[in-house]
């Protein structure tokens, strides 16, 4: 199919609406990253999410709103906690997971009782979504497993041809994907992490909020059950800013006839090496971290990134990473 390439003008948010509303996808900017939106009262729409993307159906989706109002619509209830959370932190990028209504199909929850719903905190997408009307689920406008675009130029790589609309927005200011709150059981926990960190919910809820770092026991978040955010080269990943071991690795894959490249906070530490700049801020890191891979895996055939923060957002980050990586941290 032709791919439309749309502008945030009446018109075509119009236009980006009615294809919603009609079972067509269409790709769209948030703050975190792209988002690939269906209807989700249309089982069909997004069950043809799954198609373009090449996602395992039994990966559940988030369903994004743009108000309050219609959470409830899809939602059995709002506990306290989760009244506290829409009030305080939404719009933001959390998503927060409650029992289900029946409005909401099987394809959409993975067969699970509960829906994770979202309300982003871009303005541009927040516009996109009261045009549509409807709830829209929408994973990462991405091939499944490959990094997350921030850019609609990165979601035309993967999607074009495949949808019928990219929202050519603004870049993503995020750039990972929103944490993910469970408030369906007795105490709040985190089953993905994200800018909305355990300290922030914790101070909010005025109780412990954990991460859930056991990959069984997060079978009800989108985005922590399969390969994710993987480049198309491979890569390995440091976690000590060990300058000399970072260059006896580098040197190493040259010597076998590689041309790798160093994604590192000091690039100038590394002379005449093949060296990009990660980020001198966790913000930098994680904004720019998934546009990185996709540049340099144009570029180079192996990445090694180095990454030591020891910040509560960097867990954040790191957990992209190492997923990134396929788990190859040296």
């Amino acid at each position: 199919m032709q791919t439309k390439l749309l502008q945030f003008t009446d018109e075509d948010l119009r236009i980006a609406g009615q294809l919603i509303r009609d079972g067509k996808l269409v790709a769209f900017p948030t703050e975190t990253v792209y988002g690939l939106g269906a209807n989700a009262l249309d089982v069909a729409a997004v069950k043809s999410t799954y198609v373009a993307k090449g996602r395992p159906s039994d990966n559940p989706l988030i369903v994004h709103v743009w108000h309050k109002e219609q959470i409830l619509d899809i939602a059995e209830y709002i506990s306290p906690d989760a009244e506290k959370v829409i009030d305080n932190l939404m719009p933001g990028s959390v998503t927060i997971v409650l029992p289900k209504k029946s409005v909401i199909d099987d394809c959409i929850t993975a067969g699970l009782p509960t829906v994770a719903i979202r309300m982003p905190l871009s303005v541009q997408a927040r516009e996109f979504l009261r045009y549509a009307d409807v709830p829209v689920t929408a994973p990462s406008a991405n091939t499944s497993s490959r990094p997350s675009p921030t850019t609609w130029q990165r979601v035309a790589e993967d999607m074009d041809g495949k949808i019928s609309a990219i929202l050519c927005g603004e870049n993503c200011q995020v750039g990972i994907e929103s944490t993910v709150l469970d408030l369906t059981g007795d105490e709040p926990r985190i089953l993905r992490p994200g800018v909305v960190t355990s300290e922030m919910l914790s101070e909010l809820l005025g109780k412990p909020v954990p991460v859930i770092t056991d990959p069984k026991s997060k079978v009800n978040s989108p985005g922590v059950k399969y390969k994710h955010y993987a480049p198309n080269v491979p890569m390995a990943l440091d976690l000590t800013a060990d300058t000399q071991k970072l260059a006896d690795y580098y040197d190493k894959l040259v010597a076998e006839g590689r041309n790798p490249v160093l994604l590192v906070e000091h690039p100038e530490l590394f002379g005449a090496r093949n060296t990009w700049q990660i980020g001198q801020t966790d913000q930098a890191v994680a904004q720019n971290l998934f546009e990185n891979l996709r540049l340099l895996e144009k570029q180079y055939d192996y990445i090694i990134a180095s990454y030591s923060s020891h910040t509560e957002f960097a867990d954040s980050i790191l957990n992209r990473l190492i997923r990134s990586a396929s788990h190859h941290v040296i």
